[in-house]
């Protein structure tokens, strides 16, 4: 997990710490790779990972979804047509049906976990208004709605 953020007094905009994050990603500039449209969602789901503290791996993705589906108002079938391209079919084809069943139930006391800690934010976190919440710092928008991190 790349913490990018850093301890929980930090003042980074999430502005800033998407464009480090793309900046350390491994896959370059894919934002500026797709449509317009995916490259929003795109953002929208870079967010996710940082707001919720989430890394890159196939867990961390199954929590990202999770995070967007149960704590957002994200139009989730609008995120997965942005994520769901060649690439990321190709990497979980290439994990294999058998393996990726066994990091689902590997992961289920993080998805209980999420589940109860998503229920506990005071509201869901509005990202269609990304452009004004990429102003503010990270842990003030935590702050606003209840997400707790490093659980």
């Amino acid at each position: 997990m790349m913490n990018i953020v850093g301890d929980n007094n930090s003042t980074i905009t999430l502005g800033e710490a998407i464009q480090t994050m793309r900046a350390l990603a491994s896959e370059g500039n894919l934002a500026e790779q797709i449509s317009a449209e995916n490259a929003r969602s795109l953002e929208q789901h870079d967010a996710i990972h940082i707001l919720f503290n989430c890394g890159t791996s196939i867990r961390d993705e199954i929590a990202v979804h999770l995070w967007m589906l149960l704590a957002t108002t994200i139009d989730i079938s609008r995120m997965h047509r942005a994520v769901a391209d060649r690439e990321h079919r190709d990497v979980l084809a290439g994990i294999g049906h058998f393996k990726l069943l066994g990091i689902w139930l590997s992961s289920l006391p993080r998805i209980f976990d999420i589940i109860i800690q998503s229920f506990k934010m005071t509201k869901k976190l509005a990202v269609e208004d990304l452009d004004a919440l990429k102003q503010r710092s990270v842990l003030d928008i935590r702050q606003e709605y209840g997400i707790v991190v490093g659980k």
